[in-house]
């Protein structure tokens, strides 16, 4: 996926949030986990929500495989070396 505007990631860095542009909604929020057999961050289930925390509910689901180590802390998209982003099913 291209043109990552923010991301979120957690204390290690496993789990996280995208931030992307979207011609509807102006900036499209997708969960993420790091693919370890993949080497590469993907999009959880093809999940999207219009807002940082509809996205950051997604994790505080008692149904949800995944869990948040700690706080998520903001980084810039280009500030990080750019992992492939996929929609997957994870």
């Amino acid at each position: 996926m291209e043109n990552v505007h923010t991301i979120w990631l957690d204390h290690q860095w496993s789990h996280g949030i995208i931030k992307v542009p979207d011609s509807i909604f102006g900036f499209l929020y997708h969960p993420i986990a790091y693919d370890e057999a993949q080497g590469e961050f993907r999009i959880i289930n093809n999940l999207w929500y219009t807002t940082y925390h509809g996205a950051r509910e997604y994790f505080r689901s008692p149904n949800n495989p995944y869990s948040v180590a700690g706080r998520m802390k903001i980084h810039s998209g280009s500030a990080l070396i750019q992992p492939k982003f996929q929609k997957v099913n994870v």
